[in-house]
């Protein structure tokens, strides 16, 4: 078998010139667009580290201030419930002096009142007794 040199050597360079052509035609401009995907893909899972370090931040600001809010409310709501004691305790201290007063004034009418009654009693007491022996003639 005999070779041709011709052949082997156009088939060679047109081997070259196809390879040239998918090279430049076909196989950079897909690496350019598997470059440009990458890139896009990177950049969105850099977004969405950020995104999802931007929440975590997020969730943890919400949580201190829920917990400080939780502090806070419990604080208000002790001071409340003391305020609210302290109030009770001097509503009841002014009723308890009102009841203590009032039933001192009651006591000093009704005290007035018995000796007033008792005084009235006794003047009747003698008047009748003064009467009775005015008309048994023992009065004299």
């Amino acid at each position: 078998m005999l070779i041709d040199w011709f052949t082997v050597v156009a088939q060679v360079v047109n081997f070259l010139i196809l390879v040239w052509l998918m090279k430049r035609f076909l196989y950079l401009p897909i690496l350019k667009a598997l470059d440009a995907r990458e890139k896009r893909i990177a950049a969105s899972l850099a977004d969405a580290d950020a995104k999802m370090a931007e929440s975590v931040k997020e969730r943890e600001e919400y949580t201190r201030k829920n917990t400080e809010f939780d502090r806070e409310r419990a604080a208000l709501l002790f001071k409340a419930q003391d305020e609210a004691g302290n109030e009770r305790n001097r509503l009841f201290e002014v009723a308890r002096n009102d009841a203590d007063a009032f039933r001192d004034k009651l006591q000093g009418k009704l005290s007035g009142e018995y000796n007033r009654l008792r005084e009235s009693i006794n003047h009747r007491t003698r008047d009748e007794v003064f009467a009775i022996l005015a008309r048994e003639g023992g009065w004299r």
